[in-house]
């Protein structure tokens, strides 16, 4: 019992972001899908500022990032992956075996949870050290995996999703898994990156919230908001690999001179 002595401020808000992960998964089971959503966007807030707390004041052991991957396994692979299947997975279609959207929701799903798990793995294992992110990030796979479900999957916060748009939801859901485990170079969210991932999850948080309040009547225009957040997290998807060379090629620059 005397390693929990060494528990740090940081180590509490990485078991914080794995126990609203946990919420999260709860919510999903008992279909309130717009709590669940904004308890996983709290889970991204969290998990960026153990990160903060952690360079800051430093941690008097070495298995932070074990543990930073374990809360993210529940709270940016497990909940997101439950939460596709939960509003892709039509059950008045038949099973996954005769059904083919079933059967596609169940891979997005199973593809999402499986690859976000090797990310993470890999990342514990050896990718810690790097100044960025190889392979797309679970928490921002994790907001695309939301808003991409907010926007086509949850007619709760969005009345006029329509089925032909479940197709390329759930292709999106299975290329973002693809982009966990490539070696694509992505920017880590710090520095001047903290404010707009910041900003953009409050926003995106406004109309769950807003849903809350008002006993399910949304009467601002939550589709946009969340198409906004969904465009800001393509935008990170597309750029982010080009920001990194960018930042190779200045340092070689300097290097050379």
């Amino acid at each position: 019992m005397k390693w929990l002595g060494k528990i740090s401020g940081a180590d509490v808000l990485t078991v914080t972001n794995g126990l609203l992960g946990v919420l999260a998964i709860t919510y999903i089971l008992d279909r309130e899908h717009v709590i669940a959503c904004l308890l996983i966007f709290m889970a991204v807030v969290v998990d960026g500022l153990d990160g903060i707390v952690a360079r800051k004041y430093g941690t008097p052991h070495e298995f932070g990032r074990f543990l930073d991957s374990i809360s993210d396994t529940v709270s940016f692979c497990l909940a997101p992956a439950l939460l596709i299947y939960n509003n892709f997975y039509d059950k008045s279609l038949g099973s996954a075996w005769v059904s083919m959207p079933n059967a596609i929701a169940v891979v997005a799903c199973m593809f999402y949870a499986f690859f976000g798990i090797l990310r993470l793995a890999r990342f514990a294992g050896k990718d810690y050290s790097e100044r960025h992110f190889v392979g797309l990030p679970t928490p921002a796979a994790g907001v695309l995996a939301v808003s991409i479900t907010l926007l086509w999957g949850s007619p709760d916060l969005n009345p006029f999703a329509v089925a032909e748009m479940e197709t390329f939801a759930l292709a999106l859901t299975i290329i973002i898994a693809f982009l966990m485990i490539s070696d694509v170079p992505y920017p880590n969210i710090r520095g001047w990156l903290v404010v707009p991932t910041a900003l953009v999850l409050l926003i995106a948080s406004i109309p769950l919230i807003w849903y809350l309040l008002l006993s399910n009547t949304i009467d601002i225009p939550a589709t946009e908001i969340e198409y906004l957040a969904i465009i800001f997290m393509l935008a990170y998807l597309a750029l982010g690999p080009f920001v990194v060379l960018h930042k190779r090629r200045k340092k070689k620059h300097k290097r050379k001179r």
